[in-house]
């Protein structure tokens, strides 16, 4: 049996409204937008939110959990609304990572109220306009490792909705593993990407999986896609696999990087090197971290040599130290918000 995040099942939610004299507004309708996602499967019962396709994830070339990668890091759905009371429904999915964290929820740009998800109990998300029936912009930002399928809206009966006020906004695309994912963080509104992009007022695309290893199958999968920022942060779960040592890193990040420049020339791609850890030696292999510094250093500066002038290098671990770590290499909330705020002065 699935279990669903509010109280609210799929098969009685008309009733339920019906009862309550509440408005039940379609996962799918139009005026309901998500962002942070490319590939969503829409129906009037559900929407499955993937960040990355099916191709990619089957590719023996893709480093990757599947139950991680399903999960919605990053993900915004948004509604416009005079309703002083606003339920956004959801339920598990089947198929994704599902670890206790917290789900935000933005009033016109700002937190305004947080939902921690603990696997087998969770509160609804529900919200109240403390300003009561004045129209107001509200944000779900999806947690980080809670795999989520949205399954609609309830507004008060009377109510109306609209899409929300946007202005255009520069594609922010960060790629990477658990650091970038957001653990250490209790939602994805904490992580480093989310924070450099709300600064900078981009919009974000985390296509980062905990427990990754670099895959170059992730820039076939955008190349077709506008976007104008690109942020690379892999490395450390190669180098703890042994794959500097066999050569995969290098080979690796190299083709990822040729395929991003390739398809993206106009695009200001930024390589971060390896971040802050107290782990002093890898648990496969010899090399150290300093060496896939060193390693990935030079495939930028070789590519930069190639005429790439939209490569730019960041030295990551210049930029964080252990004191920004909840663990041996994860930053903490605190820390995630001051290595986006040393990032953001180094991004244009």
């Amino acid at each position: 049996m699935k279990t669903y995040l509010v109280i609210l099942l799929a098969f009685v939610q008309f009733g339920t409204a019906c009862a309550t004299g509440k408005r039940f507004i379609k996962p799918n309708d139009e005026k309901i937008i998500i962002s942070g996602a490319w590939f969503l499967d829409k129906s009037d019962e559900r929407v499955v939110i993937n960040r990355f396709d099916k191709k990619t994830l089957n590719n023996k070339a893709t480093y990757m959990n599947k139950l991680n990668a399903n999960t919605q890091t990053g993900v915004t759905i948004s509604v416009y609304t005079n309703s002083e009371q606003v339920t956004f429904e959801f339920e598990k999915r089947s198929d994704a990572k599902i670890r206790g964290c917290s789900l935000g929820v933005f009033k016109d740009g700002k937190l305004f109220k947080e939902f921690k998800l603990l696997k087998d109990k969770w509160d609804p998300v529900v919200v109240t306009n403390p300003d009561g029936n004045k129209w107001a912009k509200w944000e779900v930002v999806m947690p980080p490792f809670y795999g989520l399928n949205f399954t609609g809206i309830e507004i008060d009966k009377g109510s109306d909705y609209k899409k929300p006020p946007e202005n255009k906004k520069k594609v922010y695309v960060a790629i990477g593993n658990s650091i970038t994912h957001g653990t250490g963080q209790r939602g994805s509104y904490q992580s480093y990407p989310f924070l450099l992009a709300q600064s900078k007022g981009w919009q974000l695309y985390n296509l980062a999986t905990g427990g990754s290893k670099i895959s170059w199958p992730v820039a076939k999968m955008i190349k077709d896609k506008k976007i104008d920022v690109i942020t690379v942060l892999w490395g450390y779960n190669d180098w703890n696999a042994g794959f500097m040592d066999d050569g995969r890193l290098q080979a690796n990040y190299k083709k990822l990087l040729e395929l991003l420049v390739k398809h993206h020339p106009d695009t200001k791609i930024y390589c971060i090197l390896p971040t802050a850890t107290k782990r002093e030696k890898p648990r496969k292999g010899n090399s150290t971290i300093g060496q896939v510094r060193q390693a990935e250093k030079a495939v930028v500066e070789d590519l930069q040599k190639n005429g790439n002038k939209n490569l730019y290098l960041i030295k990551g671990y210049e930029i964080s130290g252990v004191n920004d770590l909840k663990d041996l290499v994860h930053f903490s909330t605190e820390g995630a918000a001051g290595f986006a705020d040393r990032l953001e002065k180094m991004i244009e």
